[in-house]
């Protein structure tokens, strides 16, 4: 059997599990055969194919680059499959979203109703930035929604929002009567801010570092509405996308010297057809 039999039997449908499960044991149970078979089908996989597919680091198995191309091939035959069958019987394929918890609950909530409404079926996947494009190009997602930075090579995108930055205060705040703010007015305040390895938080630091504000951080939160919940209970003021809504008691400044941020759906172009009217809908 030489490399295309074993890319076209069902090899890489098991090659497929295993890349979602990056675990032998649970790979085989959700395929109901035995770990030795499965270590037989992949071995014979990557030796047809010429390249190692996973390499293990400690106890830790991750995909190789040639494993992530051959799992996305995998998971698009899979999908084909579903497709064929879906129109077989007249129904629409569901789509799987990946995002985070902000972009569900403020920047695509509206879309995604209205999708269903439509009649389309849709999975959401909660993930950081790096997890959700990580699914797209694995093919476990169809499309990812991202902040801040547009995504990389080897997905294409579409823009489908873009928010003020806006500094969010206890509404008896001397801040909170402005029509807007700067970064060197936020000089001492407390912030509540992202984990120092969030690109908001990041982004954040530069910025206040060169208006020369100083500011003391008495809690980190990882979410928007973490940021804005604890902003709320009076542990300091926060700076989040305009998107969001401040709680009772709480009034948004826009922050004049700050970027807008700009969310982007992305998506492998091997499923541009299937996700069009998804991303039609998430732009508009």
């Amino acid at each position: 059997m030489d490399g295309r039999d074993l890319v076209e039997a069902d090899a890489v449908r098991s090659f497929a599990v295993f890349a979602e499960h990056l675990n032998f044991t649970r790979a085989a149970a959700a395929l109901h055969i035995s770990q030795p078979s499965l270590h037989v089908k992949i071995a014979k996989l990557a030796g047809a194919l010429g390249v190692a597919l996973y390499e293990r680091e400690g106890r830790v198995l991750r995909l190789t680059a040639e494993g992530r191309r051959v799992a996305a091939f995998a998971a698009d035959s899979r999908r084909r499959v579903d497709d064929f069958l879906a129109d077989l019987h007249d129904a629409r394929p569901a789509l799987t979203v990946a995002a985070g918890r902000g972009a569900f609950r403020w920047v695509v909530a509206d879309a995604l109703r209205d999708v269903l409404r439509g009649g389309r079926r849709l999975h959401v996947v909660t993930a950081n930035r790096d997890e959700a494009m990580a699914a797209v190009l694995s093919g476990t997602a169809d499309v990812a929604v991202v902040g801040f930075d547009a995504p990389g090579p080897g997905v294409e995108v579409r823009p489908v929002a873009s928010y003020p930055q806006v500094l969010v205060v206890p509404r008896e705040h001397p801040l909170a009567a402005r029509d807007a703010v700067t970064l060197s007015d936020m000089d001492g305040l407390d912030l509540v801010l992202p984990p120092a390895d969030r690109p908001h938080r990041r982004a954040l630091d530069r910025a206040l570092l060169a208006a020369g504000a100083a500011v003391r951080v008495p809690a980190e939160a990882d979410g928007w509405d973490l940021l804005v919940h604890f902003a709320g209970l009076g542990l300091g003021a926060t700076v989040v996308n305009g998107c969001v809504e401040p709680p009772d008691g709480l009034v948004a400044v826009p922050v004049a010297d700050l970027p807008a941020v700009g969310y982007w759906a992305a998506w492998r172009p091997a499923r541009r057809e299937r996700v069009a009217d998804l991303v039609e809908r998430l732009a508009a």
